[in-house]
């Protein structure tokens, strides 16, 4: 968490690319994460609540594989810097669902996040030492819009005749630029010239662009004897897998042994509001949000050459400034997060000949208690709310690695 701006491997093409630059070595990474989540909405009452056969709204397991390449590409020269490639793919279920999508309104409540997500797609470079203690990076996430267009002559069975269907996928890039500053080098060069030993200081900045995949159908239908041509116009045009844009920055402190981390991220999730007007699913909700500050605090100690521990926390406001949303029903809480791992590196691996590190790590997330009035146009209340609930929730996750250096 607190370390992902400083992590040098392949998947700091997501979270800093810059950091790329900060080691040489190279890397093949897989890794394995499986995810239990209970997400509940208790009901309080109200003048039409819901008959629920428990609290639980989600309680589903999910699965992540995801691949990591970062190689140099380049060494240094009198002009520029070494150069670094990462790639990054992340699919859900294993694979058995590469591009899950879900839209929808909701009578018991919804989560706002914690859906499963698309396949993951991202690139980038960086150099380093572009100038001296300055290392710069810029990478993108490729998302997906797919626009379908269907026209047909029904009966009232619904039966179908004449059928045309016409479905294009347009590709999207959402860039992050990062840039990882080590003031010791910049004002001293090689030699040691700060005090308190900040000479090992690091610092990161970086900016991601929002992203979302994004579905839009127009449909035209004609029954006969019933609506005559021109036909009736279908149109749905929603967004799903909304990541927010994204403002941070780390510091990164060793002491001997041991390493701190912090950082500070501005997620802007108030442009969201924007996106749901123009949501053909959701605009009805008139949901606001607001843009919040997470902080990450985390910690390491390198036990021996090769076991390292890792730890980290950070505490997260939820972005759901409403707590009523129309037909949509979204709930979301504040958030805290625990996470410990260790990794073990292997320098000469048997068989491949290279050195191999293996990692496993453990994140509990704590969805604290919100309140929400649910609401439908379907209701007999409406447009009174027929039913409050009290949301909350535990999520943990397991995840597995395997890294090739080289």
């Amino acid at each position: 968490m607190a370390f992902s701006p400083f992590g040098s491997g392949a998947f700091a093409v997501y979270y800093n690319p810059a950091a790329m630059a900060r080691s040489a070595e190279g890397e093949i990474i897989a890794v394995l994460q499986h995810g239990d989540q209970e997400l509940r909405a208790k009901s309080l009452g109200g003048d039409a609540p819901l008959v629920r056969d428990n609290n639980v709204l989600n309680d589903q397991s999910s699965e992540l594989l995801l691949f990591g390449l970062k190689t140099r590409l380049a060494g240094a020269s009198d002009s520029i810097g070494p150069v670094y490639f990462g790639l990054n793919v992340g699919v859900d279920e294993y694979s058995g669902n590469i591009l899950p999508f879900q839209a929808d309104t909701s009578e018991q409540g919804q989560f706002l996040r914690y859906q499963s997500q698309p396949l993951y797609l991202a690139f980038g470079g960086a150099v380093g030492n572009l100038l001296r203690g300055v290392d710069v990076g810029l990478s993108f996430r490729l998302t997906l819009g797919a626009n379908a267009r269907l026209e047909a002559v029904s009966d009232l069975a619904g039966n179908t005749d004449t059928e045309k269907l016409s479905l294009e996928a347009s590709p999207s890039l959402s860039p992050t630029v990062g840039v990882t500053l080590r003031p010791g080098e910049m004002l001293c060069g090689s030699s040691d010239c700060l005090p308190f030993g900040l000479d090992a200081l690091e610092t990161a900045l970086f900016w991601r662009d929002e992203s979302d995949f994004g579905v839009s159908v127009d449909a035209n239908v004609v029954i006969p004897g019933v609506i005559p041509e021109p036909g009736l116009d279908l149109v749905l045009d929603t967004i799903d897998s909304y990541q927010p844009e994204v403002l941070g920055f780390g510091l990164l402190y060793p002491v001997n042994q041991l390493e701190f981390a912090a950082s500070v991220e501005l997620h802007r999730w108030s442009q969201l509001e924007k996106r749901f007007a123009g949501d053909t699913v959701r605009d009805q909700a008139n949901t606001r949000f607001d843009d919040i500050t997470i902080v990450r605090l985390g910690a390491s100690y390198q036990w021996s050459d090769a076991l390292k521990f890792h730890t980290g926390i950070s505490v997260e406001d939820s972005p759901l400034k409403s707590t009523q949303s129309q037909d949509v029903n979204f709930l979301d809480s504040d958030r805290k997060i625990f996470a410990v791992g260790a990794s073990y590196r292997f320098n000469d691996f048997p068989v491949v000949k290279q050195p191999l590190e293996f990692g496993v790590a453990y994140q509990y997330q704590q969805l604290d208690k919100a309140e929400f009035d649910l609401l439908s146009i379907n209701s007999p209340t409406d447009p009174q709310p027929y039913e409050r609930v009290q949301a909350d929730g535990d999520i943990h996750v397991f995840s597995a690695s395997a890294s090739l250096k080289f």
